[in-house]
């Protein structure tokens, strides 16, 4: 693997493999270019939602979303929720999801988290407890459409 580089989304990634790699979780890279630019600088101007991507050889091959969360409970404590993590098929079985996780939790570690959480299907279980997440509850999911 070539010089992989873990960092911020920025806007012109978009077009430069971001879009097309969240395809293998659901077929985004179609979205209209203005809506995509609107939800980006949406996105860009909160500092407590941060997509981490991974770039190999100057394209995006894989990314995945932080969220935090200010709390009442813990006396303000801060959470980290992790969403979206995926890599391109293509590049897949390189250890690329893993290292843009541990960024991410490294980040969320530097704002103060007390804790990161993510939900996940059985299949995929045992990635994230390689790295270190333990199992704690159910996700339960109401549908509004």
């Amino acid at each position: 693997m070539n010089d992989l580089i873990i960092r911020e989304l920025r806007k012109e990634d978009l077009w430069n493999g971001f879009l097309t790699s969240l395809d293998s979780l659901r077929k985004t890279s179609s979205i209209d270019k203005n809506k995509a630019n609107t939800i980006f600088d949406k996105i860009n101007s909160n500092s407590d939602h941060i997509i981490a991507v991974a770039e190999l050889d100057g394209k995006v091959v894989g990314a995945t979303t932080l969220i935090i969360e200010q709390k009442f409970i813990h006396d303000g404590g801060i959470v980290g929720h992790i969403e979206d993590v995926v890599v391109d098929n293509k590049f897949q079985g390189q250890k690329i999801g893993e290292k843009i996780i541990k960024y991410l939790l490294e980040y969320a570690k530097n704002r103060g988290c007390y804790k990161t959480i993510l939900d996940c299907t059985d299949e995929i279980k045992p990635f994230y407890e390689k790295i270190g997440f333990k199992s704690v509850a159910n996700e339960l999911r109401f549908d509004h459409a």
